[in-house]
This record gives structure tokens, sequence and C-alpha cells, in this order.
């Protein structure tokens, strides 16, 4: 919102400097993004950078309430009213979408001369707030709208039927806009037209067949209240962007139309003649807004301030910020919200209100009371540890957006039961992300795409899923691309698949998990021969492996990389540990290699080999696995690290020897197995 200092303190007169003005403004919330002294003029534009849900502070007079109420000041009054006339309006207006439009107010103005010049500073006022000059009738509705916060549009009265209409689009119903770009509508499109045509995108933009130009004499001035819901993301989808729908899409003022019209018909009258009707305004009142009442308890107030406030000084804050006390019983209030503030809905909002007046820094400040009650971690310390040990072992973090393209979903084939947003960013984030691989592919593509030949990154964050409800999930996902040697000047190796298993494994030992184990990955995103899911009591908490080949294919990218997900929540394990007297005798060691036909899983391996090492194992070890020409034929060599420990005596060659043999003989009887010598 920018504007110009001499245009606010013409609302309340006062004395104050740039830089206090400054200060106070970014005091009362209303942030001042920069200001800029104009160059032969002595004046100073400001421009604030307002947060969504102050629409009421999208013009002078919003801006000028928050300065007289912070300041003590009164608002400069100005008149409302406007000469009677004997002339009856020549349109009809009926309203058929009375839900979408509950207002709207009109005024018809005959006989102007739009080649007249208006004063410099109207003109000086619409450039500071960004808006170009266009004929005399636009302009001072411009001009009125940056002044009060009321859009309005002028109709060529001469270029109109007598029939208007507020009703929505019909399907594919196509209209030419003052841009001369030409839109396709749909049926949630709100529209004005008249017998024949639609003449204005309702909210965002006028049609360019019933535009005013300098031969217009004529003029029918529509000032409608539109609700937000109905305007909010409009504009967007059509790729517009007005003055006008950034300010109906937060909210206007439902009681500004009539005084907006008083405004712009006297304007006009004053500076370009005419005669004008009587201001005609057909609504439902049913459907308008209501002002909300707020219940303020006196007792929450003082213990949300930290400190308590006097009643008289109470209500000179009501006063200024046209709050009105409707009851006062026992310590309650009940306050009526002035209609241009539909942002308060709730007692903690008025609470906000009167901290903003008084000043966050003018709140006494009270010693905090230590404790030393001991609390129980947090889930996000649990998350924020969990991060840092994964960036420990050389891993990137990544933020992306939780909004995503909804092709970058369809190419991974992991559209279905996506959410659709409403009012995107923009029209390549319409939709919420059900993975936290296409921000991470993005990510590799970006990093690739600038010379670089080594990753490591991860993104802990939301997905988000909607079947018969909408569905959050909380994903831990990383990705390796190596086609550098681990970036380490002493290795030829290049990042493999078990050192991915050897990260996931120590990932999960550092987080305490027990219960843990590997089978063949069904996760879509992996290639199913080079991939594993991981269980914990039964239950998939996560998958790990080399990425898909059609992954490849659907980015465009040859090189193989890796890729590893876990459900967050699910990696909040307890720390159940159990404490153990160390054995006092030695340990025993034993290494046995067996040649294997055929292709056999290591899980069955390490199973019978834990199952018949008995009780005392203590460890068991894979250290090599082999194949080669002489035994090739034969199947795989697998060679095995036994431990034996026992916490009651010292283990003798006799009991190994025995429980060797049993192994020899499991394996030989289950595997086909031959024991190399």
């Amino acid at each position: 919102m920018k504007f110009l200092k001499s245009h606010l303190l013409e609302k309340v007169p006062m004395k104050i400097d740039t830089s206090k003005l400054e200060s106070e403004l970014t005091r009362l919330g209303l942030e001042v993004d920069s200001i800029e002294k104009l160059k032969n003029k002595s004046d100073v534009l400001f421009d604030l950078d307002l947060t969504p849900n102050r629409g009421d502070c999208f013009s002078v007079l919003g801006i000028a309430r928050e300065l007289a109420a912070a300041s003590n000041k009164k608002i400069k009054k100005e008149n409302n009213t406007l000469k009677a006339s004997k002339l009856s309006p020549k349109s009809k207006v009926k309203i058929s979408a009375k839900t979408a439009c509950p207002k709207y107010s009109f005024i018809e103005i005959y006989n102007l001369d739009n080649t007249k010049k208006l004063p410099n500073f109207i003109k000086d006022r619409l450039e500071a707030g960004g808006i170009n000059p266009i004929n005399p009738v636009v302009d001072i509705l411009n001009y009125v709208m940056l002044d009060l916060g009321q859009p309005m549009h002028a109709f060529d009265l001469n270029k109109i039927g007598k029939h208007i209409n507020v009703r929505f689009a019909k399907s594919k119903e196509k209209i030419q806009l003052l841009d001369e770009s030409s839109k396709i509508l749909n049926d949630k499109c709100l529209v004005i037209s008249d017998e024949k045509e639609s003449l204005a995108f309702a909210g965002v933009m006028g049609g360019i067949k019933s535009s005013v130009s300098e031969a217009t004499d004529s003029v029918f001035i529509e000032s409608a209240f539109f609700v937000p819901d109905i305007i909010r993301g409009k504009a967007r989808n059509f790729n517009i962007q007005t003055d006008s729908s950034q300010r109906f899409e937060r909210g206007v003022d439902y009681n500004l139309q009539s005084l907006a019209l008083i405004k712009a018909t006297n304007l006009i009258k004053k500076y370009l003649s005419g005669t004008y009707s009587t201001l005609s305004t057909v609504e439902n009142k049913s459907n308008l807004p209501h002002q909300n009442l707020i219940d303020l308890n006196l007792n929450h107030l003082n213990n949300k301030l930290g400190f308590e406030i006097k009643l008289t000084k109470l209500k000179k804050f009501f006063d200024a910020l046209e709050f009105k006390i409707e009851s006062n019983k026992k310590n309650f209030l009940k306050i009526k919200i002035p209609s241009h503030r539909f942002d308060l809905e709730i007692e903690e909002d008025l609470v906000e209100e009167i901290a903003r007046l008084e000043g966050y820094d003018n709140i006494p400040t009270i010693n905090l009371k230590t404790s030393s009650s001991v609390f129980s971690n947090s889930v996000y310390l649990q998350t924020l540890n969990l991060k840092k040990y994964i960036a420990n072992q050389g891993f990137q973090e990544v933020i992306n957006y939780s909004f995503v393209n909804k092709k970058s979903l369809q190419d991974l084939d992991i559209s279905k039961e996506l959410i659709q947003l409403k009012n995107p960013l923009n029209e390549n984030l319409e939709v919420m992300r059900t993975s936290l691989l296409p921000g991470l592919l993005k990510t590799l593509k970006s990093n690739l795409s600038r010379g670089e030949s080594f990753m490591k990154i991860f993104e802990e964050g939301k997905v988000f899923t909607k079947s018969s409800r909408v569905r959050e999930q909380n994903m831990l996902s990383g990705l390796i691309y190596d086609q550098d040697k681990k970036k380490n000047w002493s290795s030829k190796k290049q990042f493999s698949f078990f050192d991915l298993k050897k990260f996931a494994v120590d990932l999960l030992t550092y987080l305490s998990a027990k219960e843990v184990k590997f089978q063949e990955s069904k996760n879509a995103f992996l290639h199913p021969n080079i991939s594993l899911d991981v269980l914990n009591n039964g239950k998939l908490i996560g998958s790990f492996g080399r990425i898909h080949p059609k992954i490849n294919k659907s980015i465009g990218l040859k090189k193989n990389f890796f890729y590893y997900e876990f459900i967050t929540d699910e990696l909040n394990f307890k720390d159940n540990y159990k404490i153990s007297e160390t054995s006092k005798y030695p340990s025993v060691q034993r290494d046995l290699s067996f040649v294997i036909p055929g292709k056999t899983k290591f899980d069955n391996l390490d199973k019978l080999a834990r199952k018949l090492a008995g009780p005392n194992l203590v460890d068991l070890k894979l250290f090599d696995l082999y194949e080669s020409s002489e035994i090739k034929n034969q199947g795989s060599s697998f060679a095995f690290n036994f431990t034996w420990q026992s916490k009651f005596k010292t283990l003798e060659d006799k009991d190994i020897d025995v429980t060797v043999k049993s192994i020899v003989e499991g394996f030989k009887d289950k595997f086909n197995a031959t024991l190399r010598s």
C-alpha cells in the first residue's frame, strides 16, 4: 500500500516528522517497507507491507484510523452528503447471485465533460499509489478507492442496456477485458451483465465494450460489496492482478458503498460538471456480514497483558478504535466491532488490539520465575536431533514448498489422492505434495545443471493426501548422487547400495531401534532388485535403495542415484536401555565360509546362523561375499565371523566345536551348502 504523507496528514491533522511516523506505523503493525522523498516536491512516499488480514488498511482512511487511535487524535470530518436529485436512474438492477453480492449501490451521471483536467493533487496521489491516470472519471473513482478503500467501476451509459444483472457466469462464457485480453469464464466467476452480454468480471476488471473514454458524457457507476470468498483466487486463476481484486479478496467494509459513491459523485460534479440521478441501493440484508459481538473478560485481559489496565483507559482505546461497549457486567464487557474490522473475531483479538495501542515497549518488564522441572523430550527436539545426526553424516538439508506442480506428481505416478489448492500462489504451485521426492529431484536437477557431480541432500516435512479425509504425515527423505567417487581423493569407489544400507543401519542404531527387520522393497520409487523396506515390529517405517529406472527416464537423467524415505513419527523410538554386567570370561571367535548354490537371501542365512549358534552368541558378521570363475558354477561364497561369550564360564573348544558342527550341518540341510577349506 503506497501513499503520500501529505494525504495521510490531511485525514489526521497533526505535526509529526517522517522518522517518527515510520516508527509509529511499524509499531502499530503496519510495517513500513520503504520511504522515498519525492524530488521537486516537499512530500514523502510511504510504502507499507500489510498483512492479508488488514484489508481495512488498504486505504488512506484505514491507515488514518490507526494513526489517530495511537496518537489520541480525531480524523478530520468530510462532507458526506449529496444534494437531493429529482432524476430517477434509467437503469434497473437485479441481483441474481444474492449470496455473492449482498449489496449493490449505483448512480447515473449525465452530461459530464470527460475532457477536463483534474487538479494536480489527484494526479499526484494516484501516481504515488502506483495507479496510472486514464481519464477524469476513472481517475476520480481510483482516487476514491485509494482514499476510502472502496473499489468502484464506471460503465459508459450509452454502451449498456437498461437492465443490469449481477450473476454467475455461464460455463465457458467469454468476455474481453479492459486490458484487451479475452477470458473464458466458468460458472464460479461473478459477472455484471445487461440483457445481451457480460459487461464486467465482477471484483476484478471491467469489459472493454462498455468502457469509459474521453468521449463519454454519461456514466453508470457501481459500488458493490462482493463476498471475499467469491472473488478470492479468481484474478490469479486468470493471470490478472488488479487494485480492485486485491481489496475485494481481503474484504471491503460493507457499509462503505454509498459513502464512496457520494464522494465520487461530488468530485465529478465539482470538476467535470453534469447532473446525477438519485443514489440507489439493492441489497439482501440477510446475506450481509454481521457486526461481531465479542465478550471480553477483564481478568483474562490483565493476565494476558501481564499487568492491570484501568477501565477508563480501556474505554479510551475502544473509542479510538470505534469499538462500542454494549454492556459491562462484573468485569465482563460485550464489545461491538465496527464493520471495517472484519479481522476481529475472538477475545484474543481484542487483547492484541489493546496491547498494540498500549505499545509492546510500554508493557512492564517482570522477572520470570524459574523452575527446576524436568521436561520430557518433545517430538520437535527429537526431529531436530535426527536432522542434526543426518547432517553430521555429510548430508545437506533442503527445504522445498509444500505446494508443487501437478505435472511433477503425474510424471512420478503419485497424483492420486492429491489436494487441489483453491487459491494457489501461482499456476505452477496448484497442489499439495504427496511425497518429498519431487522437491528433491528438482533440487538435484538444478544443481546438476550448475556442474555438481556429487550430492547428499535430505528433507524433513509434511506430505498431504486426501481419500475420505485429509491426511498429513511427516516424512524424512534423502537422495545421494555420486559421479565423483564420494568426493574423496583417496577413494576410487562410488557410493553403493551397501553404503546406503550402512547409513540406514547406523541411523536406526543411533535412534535405539530394536525390533527392526529388512525385506524386499515394494516401494514404487525404488529398483525392485536393489532396495529394501524397513519394518519395526512388522510395521513398515521406511524404504531405501537405488532409484527406479522409470524415474530416471521421467526426469531425463541416465545416471543412477539412491533414495531413502522414512515416516518421521515412526522413528521416535523409546530409549529402553538395559544394564547388564559385562562378562569376565574371554570370548571365542570362529570364521566359517560356505559355498551356497543358486541365489539365496542373506536374511535367511542370518536367521538360521543365529538360531544354530546358541544362546552364547554375542556377535555375527558377514565379512566377505565372494564370487569367482572357480566357484561361479557352484554358487556364492559367504564368509561369517561368529563371536561367543558366556557370562558363567570359559567356553572350551569342545563346546564351540559342537556348535560349529551344528551350524555346518544345518546349512547343508537347508541350503545344500558346503564348507570351504
